[in-house]
């Protein structure tokens, strides 16, 4: 049941990222020239609203937080490939999907080198531990563990600031 709730949750970020037209190229060509900030202001409600809401949830008992590990090297690592990945193709992981289920060739290769990626590092997990993970293990450090205090209230000053910066700062610029 819970595969199936899961499911149902990504067709529905699937079709907001659809209607927000996060995987047309226009938008994302406008976003990486820093003209349309449409999709940042998407993401920045995704964002807003998604870290309000798991915190009332863990509030009231209804989700679990699972925090992972701070492997600062395996993180800038990642990064460094996510953002690689993002420019050469034009897609990150939930629109190339979006993009793969509209039909659009670039996306669907997009899928299968993400896939392809996950597999690789999988296999080379064993042998990069050591090297990325044991030397910059930070354990598992929150923002709200530092400070001391709930992080509802870290999440709702934090929401605020991302749902004001999506409606009222970001602009588009067209010249």
């Amino acid at each position: 049941m819970e595969l199936f709730i899961g499911f149902l949750i990504g067709c529905a970020f699937g079709a907001i990222l659809f209607l927000g037209g996060a995987s047309s190229y226009r938008r994302i060509m406008g976003l990486l020239l820093l003209k349309d900030m449409w999709i940042i202001k998407l993401m920045l409600t995704a964002m807003g609203v998604g870290t309000l809401g798991i915190y009332l949830l863990d509030l009231g008992g209804l989700a679990n937080m699972s925090i992972k590990p701070i492997y600062v090297g395996g993180v800038a690592l990642g990064g460094l490939i996510f953002g690689m990945g993002w420019a050469i193709s034009g897609y990150c992981p939930g629109t190339c999907v979006v993009g793969a289920s509209e039909g659009k060739w670039d996306a669907v290769f997009t899928v299968l080198g993400a896939l392809t990626g996950a597999l690789l590092f999988s296999l080379a997990f064993p042998y990069l531990e050591s090297a990325l993970i044991q030397p910059a293990n930070f354990g598992k450090v929150t923002l709200e563990s530092v400070i001391g205090i709930n992080g509802i209230w870290i999440a709702i000053p934090f929401s605020a600031a991302l749902l004001f910066l999506a409606f009222f700062v970001l602009k588009d610029r067209y010249e």
